[in-house]
């Protein structure tokens, strides 16, 4: 069940058997992102934040619809009884009208709609903000399986959809996805969305009772308040680093005054979310720093002065560790690659992020498929290291690659 704070602990109880035949992957769920063993519901929550990391890491693992697998093992008990109380309605159409009474108690930062259109009427889902990135959507994808299931509870049958449309990326899994939903989805779509005949919404419901149902309404209020859609700790200091005109100013002490706290009142709030100050404001830099190089002209001197490094030798230092690669070598190559800034902008901002790192004919295929072509001699793995580079992977992963274009 969401809450404002995050998502109860024990929903995600099934990832130790799905998991357990990975270990290490378990562990760095465990030592990083806080998951760990609980006993009975609401016992401990896992941190929206921490949530959203943990489905982009199980992502980059070949795991991308693990969302929508976990609110298809949801014990649909859990959540202060909301499925008994919709299934004692009189029908489907009266359950949705319910569903939508509620959105405010049961969803945790989106809006939720039903449109009737003809023979057919849909649900819609839309997050309210971060609407692109991954772990968010991968996060509205099992709630859109989740009511999927609720609704499915309702008529206690199967529910056949007649379309989905997810905003989540096309994977490699999606006949898995399917099985799992009863259709093949749309992906890159720009709503969540399930179709369903609409003479459904006259089905009476089995567990119908008028009785039960005006006798838990109020108990049901009482026990779901209205979630208090407030952004996270860790995303508004996201928001206040990216709006910094200089990364020199992105101190605890700065951080502390814009959010009217003390410093370690702000250490403990992040803390709380699976994260800290210098953990963000790293990533800020290797984003920023990433940019910079990749898309922008400035000197490699003045882009470590404006992210706050001491000097040129600093950021080297930091761009090494964080891409293998030394900053104007990146560079470059990517100038060799594309001289035009406007042909790299368009041939780097094609390529699919979401590929893992460790699928080697994945990026080979990605840089197969450049557009437009790389003007100088730079193909198969060579290019590949360089795409993964300008998107961001991890370290080993560019290293690999480059090593097998030596070979």
């Amino acid at each position: 069940m969401q809450t404002p704070n995050g998502l109860e602990m024990a929903l995600l109880q099934p990832l130790y058997a799905r998991l357990s035949d990975r270990p290490a992957l378990l562990t760095t769920l465990q030592a990083q992102l806080g998951l760990r063993p609980v006993n009975g519901q609401g016992q401990a929550l896992m941190a929206t934040s921490g949530l959203l990391n943990l489905l982009e890491l199980l992502h980059a693992e070949g795991e991308p619809h693990i969302g929508a697998w976990l609110a298809m093992q949801t014990d649909l008990s859990i959540g202060g009884g909301v499925a008994y109380y919709l299934r004692s309605c009189a029908t489907l159409e009266a359950a949705l009208n319910e569903i939508l009474r509620l959105r405010s108690r049961i969803l945790p930062d989106g809006e939720l709609s039903v449109q009737t259109t003809g023979p057919q009427v849909r649900l819609v889902l839309q997050p309210s903000y971060q609407t692109r990135r991954l772990g968010r959507l991968l996060r509205y994808e099992g709630i859109l399986g989740w009511l999927m299931r609720l609704l499915a509870h309702c008529v206690a049958g199967p529910l056949h959809p007649l379309a989905i449309d997810l905003m989540t990326p096309q994977s490699d899994q999606a006949e898995q996805l399917a099985a799992m939903l009863g259709v093949m989805p749309r992906f890159d779509r720009s709503e969540f969305a399930v179709s369903y005949p609409t003479a459904l919404l006259a089905q009476p419901l089995p567990g119908s009772n008028p009785a039960l149902l005006a006798a838990l309404r109020p108990s049901l209020d009482y026990m779901l308040p209205p979630i208090q859609h407030t952004v996270s700790t860790t995303e508004q200091l996201r928001e206040w680093l990216a709006a910094l005109p200089l990364h020199g100013l992105a101190n605890q002490t700065n951080a502390a005054r814009a959010f009217n706290c003390g410093t370690s009142s702000l250490r403990r709030r992040l803390a709380s979310e699976g994260t800290s100050f210098s953990a963000l404001v790293q990533m800020d830099r290797r984003a920023r720093a990433l940019q910079e190089l990749v898309f922008g002209e400035s000197s490699i001197e003045a882009i470590a002065t404006h992210l706050g490094y001491a000097d040129r030798t600093s950021l080297e230092r930091a761009f090494g560790g964080w891409f293998g690669y030394r900053p104007a070598q990146l560079r470059s190559e990517l100038a060799a690659a594309w001289p035009a800034l406007k042909d790299r902008h368009a041939a780097l901002r094609a390529v699919d992020t979401t590929l893992r790192g460790d699928d080697p004919q994945a990026w080979l295929s990605a840089a197969a498929a450049i557009h437009p072509r790389p003007q100088a001699e730079v193909h198969g793995h060579r290019l590949a290291a360089l795409l993964m580079c300008a998107t961001g992977m991890p370290p080993a992963a560019i290293q690999h690659m480059r090593d097998q274009g030596r070979h």
